[in-house]
């Protein structure tokens, strides 16, 4: 504002002095017009053309803006029919985001009649048709947008949903497997396929779909674990199936590859260990399983492990127990829970000094109700059996932490045994081996296997 008066005040003062000079200047215009003679002085007749030409200049602006007014009017109707239909959009998209339907349908006829887009206006008509339940018309709008190049993709996933939604997993593999085709790099459309995939057990099929979602980034750290999760799931699958003639040593080798696949995503599966471990011994070189299983155990202490271990090494009790011991972590959660194993294992060879040692080392709050077991076993079986310390290591058992064991981490199913899906939920690769959350410790058989 400051600088437009400045501006205007240079201005005013600029036209003053070339006023001024001109007024100054000496000489006459004299010209006949009609039988008219006209004098004036030169100073006031530039004045004149300069008055003339400001008037020639706004009748030609008057003249131009008469002509463009019906234009104007229509440029100013049509902009204000965009803008209408273009909050009538916004207000459509958030009455969908809100669960809104009759208002989502409402905003989305308003849209359709207002905007020339219907690339938008046909996306919001299938979403508010799909939230509303009316799975015809929201199959007519995603298939009109499959017609269009630009909202082909969103068409074929939208397709893909709605086939989920209808319990036609064909239908929506093939539309989800369209949309993929159409974005190779889309993590959505990947995802579905990888999940349709692990649903029918094409875990090959699945595979690459997975490595596309992997390769987004886009994961926060819940995610990545899951997907860490689904691929070593998907790779210990493969190697497990043997269906395509396991007795090759071709295939054989395939299947050693996927295993090892499967442990370098997470070296602690211990299935995925021991499949490895029965796949060396069947190509004939079972030693080269060992490293493997001592890595498995290093990050996840197990029962099985142990044992295979113990027979891999062809060595006696009492120096695989001391082996097992070099395996255990320092310090944390499975220090304690190595400690634990390892006594069991000792325990079970009668080795019953070695064993009490280890549960000895192992702080009582640190102890789960697997390991007051043992200790109420190790009171119950030694050279003076003692029937009270039993009965207070099997009491803080009742109360102690269960031990792991495999359990969804979407509905907290417990499962005694690792499978590809959770049998309450449905999720693929969500069962992880931890001490179960939200479940009330109790003795029982099944926590004394696997």
């Amino acid at each position: 504002m400051f600088a437009r008066l400045v501006g205007l005040v240079i201005l005013v003062i600029l036209a003053a002095a070339l006023a001024s000079w001109l007024g100054a200047q000496p000489g006459m215009l004299a010209f006949e017009w009609l039988g008219w003679q006209v004098e004036m002085r030169t100073s006031l007749a530039v004045a004149l053309l300069v008055v003339l030409a400001l008037l020639l200049l706004f009748v030609d602006r008057l003249f131009r803006g008469l002509l463009g007014l019906p234009a104007w009017f229509g440029r100013n109707l049509a902009r204000r029919r965009t803008e209408s239909g273009h909050r009538a959009l916004a207000l459509g998209l958030m009455a969908v985001s809100a669960g809104e339907p009759d208002e989502a349908r409402r905003q989305a006829s308003r849209a359709q009649r207002l905007l020339a887009a219907p690339q938008l206006t046909d996306l919001l008509s299938a979403q508010a048709a799909h939230l509303s339940g009316d799975h015809q018309a929201a199959d007519r709008y995603f298939t009109s947008l499959t017609r269009d190049k630009d909202t082909a993709f969103l068409g074929h996933v939208g397709l893909a949903r709605l086939a989920l939604e209808k319990d036609d997993p064909d239908a929506a593999l093939a539309a989800a497997r369209t949309a993929l085709d159409i974005r190779p790099k889309s993590a959505l459309a990947a995802r579905q396929v990888m999940i349709l995939e692990a649903e029918r057990g094409n875990w090959a099929a699945a595979l690459p779909a997975l490595s596309v979602v992997m390769a987004a980034g886009d994961a926060d750290d819940e995610t990545g674990m899951l997907l860490s999760r689904q691929k070593a799931a998907l790779s210990y699958l493969e190697a497990l199936d043997d269906s395509a003639g396991s007795d090759t040593s071709l295939r054989r080798r395939a299947r050693i590859g996927k295993a090892q696949d499967a442990l370098a995503v997470m070296p602690g599966f211990w299935p995925a260990a021991l499949l490895l471990a029965d796949l060396h011994e069947q190509a004939g070189s079972p030693k080269k399983a060992v490293k493997p299983l001592e890595t498995a155990f290093r990050n996840m202490p197990h029962e099985l492990l142990a044992m295979r271990l113990r027979t891999l090494w062809g060595v006696n009790e009492g120096t695989a127990a001391g082996r097992l011991m070099r395996l255990i972590p320092d310090d944390g959660a499975l220090a304690a829970e190595g400690r634990r194993v390892v006594a069991a294992v000792a325990l079970e060879n009668g080795l019953v000094g070695e064993a009490r040692r280890l549960i000895d080392e192992i702080d009582p709050a640190m102890r789960d109700a697997a390991a007051w077991r043992l200790v109420a076993r190790l009171a119950a079986e030694g050279e003076a059996p003692d029937g009270a310390a039993e009965n207070d290591a099997l009491r803080e058992a009742g109360e102690a932490p269960r031990p792991r064991r495999w359990q969804c981490t979407s509905c907290q199913l417990v499962h005694e045994a690792w499978q590809p899906h959770c049998g309450g939920c449905a999720g693929f690769a969500t069962l992880e081996w931890r001490r179960p959350d939200g479940i009330t410790p109790l003795i029982s058989s099944a926590d004394e296997t696997d």
